[in-house]
């Protein structure tokens, strides 16, 4: 089973976890750690080192809410040590899509999965109306 790791701004992942819980029920070996207001990059950057150095006993997808934040930063820098894929940008549809196919397909699909639902998945619902 793929690993998963959010690292987000806020309780943006855990409130990503609890919500998609809701409509796949349980999602297991999956982590969220949240970058809070006064937190410290350091703590941080120790926090993600840590989550990695657990997960990564598997394979490890590690998801942050956009890039050039600094949970963005924190996994981007732990990537030169340790072996896993990070993807930016992730969104309720595309997490939900993630837990429930990770059994399915390898984490080179994973990847390329995610990005390809990853642009369905952002509608202009006007745009869709008028021309339906």
């Amino acid at each position: 089973m793929i690993n998963i790791l959010l690292v987000t701004h806020g309780n943006f992942g855990k409130e990503l976890l609890k919500s998609s819980e809701l409509i796949i029920g349980s999602i297991e070996n999956a982590e969220s750690i949240s970058f809070q207001q006064g937190d410290s990059f350091e703590s941080l950057l120790r926090k993600v080192e840590e989550a990695v150095g657990r997960l990564t006993k598997s394979d490890l997808i590690v998801f942050t809410d956009m890039y050039g934040g600094s949970p963005f930063n924190a996994v981007s820098r732990t990537m030169k040590n340790n072996n896993f894929y990070h993807i930016t940008g992730i969104n309720f549809p595309l997490f939900i899509d993630i837990a429930v196919n990770r059994d399915t397909y390898s984490l080179e699909e994973i990847a390329e999965k995610i990005i390809k639902n990853g642009k369905k998945s952002i509608v202009f619902v006007n745009e869709k109306f008028l021309t339906d």
